[in-house]
């Protein structure tokens, strides 16, 4: 239907971060208190703040990388082949566009791609990381 999910429905503490939001869209300051208040909210609450703050903010290492914790805690559970996985995998390769020169965001990926025992992508996400990050940072 047209009526959001229960889950979905947005509480009064909500519409009061929703108006600071609308006001100041791109102020990493206002999604973040938002993502911090909604840190016990279903998942899917939870993901769609956070794919909304990363529209106004694409560069921010600081919602990329709490939102990929976030995801990934998720699907801890998740069997190889599950198609959440595959979506999470989809949601690195985005943050990448942006985080490529951050090593924590590879690193993360990486260890989530080899506790997959996905060989070949596992490879070649590590050779594309090393082609992408400056070579002061490969020690790490």
């Amino acid at each position: 239907g047209t009526m959001p999910a229960e889950e979905d429905e947005l509480d009064d503490t909500d519409l009061l971060y929703e108006e600071d939001i609308l006001r100041n869209a791109y102020s990493l300051k206002y999604w973040w208190r938002y993502i911090q208040a909604k840190r016990r909210a279903p998942p899917r609450q939870r993901n769609l703040i956070a794919e909304r703050a990363l529209k106004y903010l694409p560069g921010c290492y600081k919602v990329w990388h709490a939102y990929l914790n976030d995801r990934r805690e998720q699907v801890k559970f998740r069997r190889p082949g599950d198609p959440k996985l595959d979506q999470l995998s989809r949601t690195y390769e985005r943050a990448l566009v942006y985080m490529h020169k951050m090593p924590r965001i590879w690193l993360d990926y990486l260890e989530f791609l080899s506790a997959q025992h996905r060989t070949t992508e596992t490879r070649r996400a590590f050779d594309r990381a090393l082609r992408a990050l400056p070579i002061t940072q490969h020690e790490r």
